[in-house]
């Protein structure tokens, strides 16, 4: 039997087949993104909110603003790997400033 995986996009929680990003997205196009991977045992998610803060203060080093909260991300975490059902595994957080015109400004 085979599981599809949950993800956590724009929002919403997706089966990965579902999971979709812009070509034009400029996380893929220029890196323009941040990105925070962590573990989780036995449920529970290591140093969740020491990763969070983390993620924010990268977010803010390059003026990318967050659309939830610190405390709305740590939930978000927390229901992407109970929709999983997985008691290990690793999760990897990734924002980027979204699609946009090709080029720099």
């Amino acid at each position: 039997m085979s599981t599809t995986n949950k993800i956590w996009l724009d929002g919403q929680l997706l089966d990965e087949s579902e999971a979709k990003i812009s070509v034009f997205d400029h996380g893929l196009l220029y890196g323009d993104g941040i990105f925070e991977g962590i573990r989780f045992y036995n449920g529970r998610v290591f140093r969740l909110e020491e990763h969070v803060e983390r993620l924010f203060m990268s977010a803010k080093a390059i003026l990318l603003k967050m659309p939830w909260s610190q405390q709305e991300v740590c939930d978000i975490v927390c229901d992407t790997v109970r929709a999983n059902g997985l008691s290990d595994g690793y999760i990897r957080l990734c924002v980027t400033r979204g699609s946009g015109n090709l080029g720099l400004n």
